[in-house]
């Protein structure tokens, strides 16, 4: 059974390199899509997403969109397309500013 996911997910975390972004949690928003040759459960991965960025608390978006896409990798070898972004919505006035990182297995 082939699996076309596609993810929007909203929480807050410590990210960021700045002092106050060290401090108190800011809102993210994630977007992800994956394909994979087996079943992707939407719902675990929210979670292991969410727990991962809480856990670790990155001081950058880059490191954390690394991060997260070897761990579905690492969970999930039959995956073999994952595009991820990550947004700081608030962390500007007028921009919801962002990061998108795509991987090909």
């Amino acid at each position: 059974m082939q699996s076309h996911i596609k993810i929007n997910l909203e929480f807050k975390c410590i990210i960021g390199l700045l002092d106050f972004e060290r401090i108190q949690e800011q809102k993210i928003l994630i977007d992800l899509e994956a394909k994979s040759e087996k079943f992707l459960d939407y719902a675990k991965l929210c979670k292991r997403i969410e727990k991962i960025y809480k856990k670790k608390k990155f001081k950058t978006i880059e490191k954390s969109l690394k991060y997260v896409c070897k761990n579905i990798k690492k969970h999930h070898k039959k995956v073999k397309f994952i595009s991820i972004t990550c947004y700081k919505p608030d962390i500007m006035a007028n921009a919801k500013v962002g990061v998108t990182l795509t991987k090909k297995y």
